[in-house]
């Protein structure tokens, strides 16, 4: 990509800071069906690839866009967006199939 100091890769994406997951939490009013949905997105996100798991990650849930995801991956913005998207949908599929 450009040359940069090599930084150790890490084969998985950073956790989510406590901060998204406790806010997304404070904003619903039932406890129990906020985890269920957490629950579920965990589980839908655990069943991307690694790539587009970590797209979608530094793109949403950390608000980096489509040039935080290409530095976590050290790719092109035009493969982290390719990722990023295949990852939402294939994120999108998984959630109805779980409401259905």
């Amino acid at each position: 990509m450009t040359d940069r100091p090599e930084q150790p890769r890490h084969g998985k994406c950073r956790p989510l800071p406590p901060t998204v997951v406790d806010g997304r939490a404070a904003q619903e009013p039932d406890g129990a069906d906020e985890a269920a949905l957490l629950q579920r997105l965990d589980e839908a996100l655990r069943g991307l690839p690694d790539d587009q798991r970590t797209a979608v990650i530094a793109s949403y849930a950390y608000g980096e866009g489509v040039v935080g995801a290409a530095v976590e991956l050290d790719v092109e913005t035009g493969a982290a967006h390719a990722l990023g998207e295949r990852g939402l949908e294939a994120l999108r599929s998984a959630m109805l199939d779980d409401e259905g």
